[in-house]
């Protein structure tokens, strides 16, 4: 009878890691698509760092404002507005990539857990 109740104990402990390792195997395959998605995502916002638009426009109006006499100097404080706009804009930009890293991170922590949960079961029983 003992032995019929540590072979049934054994059997639903190696169901148990069987159905952990699966697990353990479904969340590193979401690891790779997220880390892979977080690098897209990095690209994309990327772009905001190359866009010339706002640059492009001060110094066309710096032009238009030479040519009918107007000073530089007047057009200093709304440049530095637009820059400070153009700023914010791109750490607003930066910081849609942090849902990414969240999702990495909790994705890694959830592997951690759970390899330790495979490697030490008697710390889990």
């Amino acid at each position: 009878m003992i032995n019929t109740s540590m072979k049934f104990a054994e059997i639903t402990e190696n169901q148990v890691l069987a159905q952990k390792k699966a697990k353990l195997a479904s969340l590193e395959s979401s690891l790779d698509k997220m880390e892979s998605a977080l690098g897209k995502a990095r690209e994309a916002t990327r772009l905001i760092k190359y866009d010339n638009t706002v640059t492009e426009i001060v110094v066309a109006l710096s032009g238009i404002a030479d040519e009918v006499g107007i000073e530089e100097k007047e057009l200093d404080y709304y440049a530095d507005d637009v820059r400070r706009a153009n700023n914010k804009l791109e750490s607003a930009v930066y910081g849609m990539e942090e849902v990414f890293e969240d999702r990495v991170r909790d994705l890694k922590n959830a592997i951690d857990d759970l390899q330790m949960e495979i490697d030490y079961p008697e710390d889990y029983a």
